[in-house]
């Protein structure tokens, strides 16, 4: 079955074809489905959309600055990827302790699953979205994890959500992210597929320069082919593996963007 739901016109992927899966990502897949608190994000989404105004600061902003940054700077693109109820399935229901989300934007996600944690960090590289997070209460260093001294080795759960797309060294980053975990802590990697990697440079893009690739002609071997040539690579046990959409508040051009999200949930022994 590879069925979408839809809801105000958006094809929305929460499920997959198992067939076409390989077998360790068969045998984890848990099947999500679209719920009231996504609803009523996409309900809103119409009314907070971005007008003229802000699109034209947009475009003006973007041959300085990074996307990421005129975000910040502007308050644009609200994000949104999974409801308080559907963090809990996937982390469990008493998922407690330290909680790092690694390139955590403005907030709006971090803020769905961060009240299942005692501790909650952040990390951004941009300092306008640094200062979104703050001003939500979610302490945020502007750090570049594939670079900088680790916050810690005894997280919980480490969070890299739609990250390793758009950095510079997604595999360093993602092998330093899972050191900082405590034995039995967990890794949650989310990324659209297919995947299409650059990294910003004030307002340019360039290839990334360590390269990921999980190309294939459908969402399920891609899925496969990102597990098994970059995360399996970190020696971790898989423990759930998902699929859902990530949103994004629109502008005149649309209401809402959509990415088709894979996630992994990787347990280090």
């Amino acid at each position: 079955m590879n069925s979408a739901e839809t809801y105000h016109g958006l094809s929305l992927r929460y499920d997959c074809d198992p067939a076409a899966l390989r077998q360790t990502l068969r045998e984890r897949f848990v099947a999500l489905s679209l719920d009231d608190e996504t609803r009523a994000f996409i309900d809103a989404a119409g009314q907070t959309r971005h007008g003229r105004t802000l699109a034209l600061a947009h475009r003006l902003l973007r041959p300085f600055f990074s996307d990421f940054d005129i975000n910040g700077l502007l308050g644009t693109y609200p994000l949104f990827f999974l409801s308080r109820a559907q963090w809990a399935q996937i982390l469990g229901p008493n998922a407690r302790g330290r909680l790092l989300d690694i390139g955590a934007a403005s907030g709006e996600v971090t803020a769905k699953f961060a009240p299942l944690f005692d501790d909650v960090r952040a990390t951004e590289t941009s300092r306008p979205m640094a200062r979104r997070l703050r001003r939500r209460g979610i302490p945020c260093d502007v750090i570049d994890v594939a670079t900088e001294a680790l916050l810690g080795t005894d997280f919980d759960v480490v969070s890299c959500l739609n990250v390793i797309d758009r950095c510079d060294r997604p595999r360093t980053l993602l092998k330093r992210a899972f050191a900082s975990l405590r034995p039995g802590g967990r890794l949650v990697v989310a990324s659209p597929l297919p995947l299409a990697p650059f990294v910003y440079v004030g307002g340019a893009t360039v290839a990334p320069s360590e390269p990921i690739s999980a190309d294939g002609p459908s969402w399920e071997l891609s899925a496969g082919r990102l597990w098994h040539s970059v995360l399996s690579s970190l020696g971790g046990r898989l423990e759930l593996f998902a699929r859902a959409p990530y949103l994004s508040v629109g502008d005149i051009h649309s209401e809402l963007y959509v990415l088709d999200d894979a996630i992994f949930v990787i347990e280090k022994p």
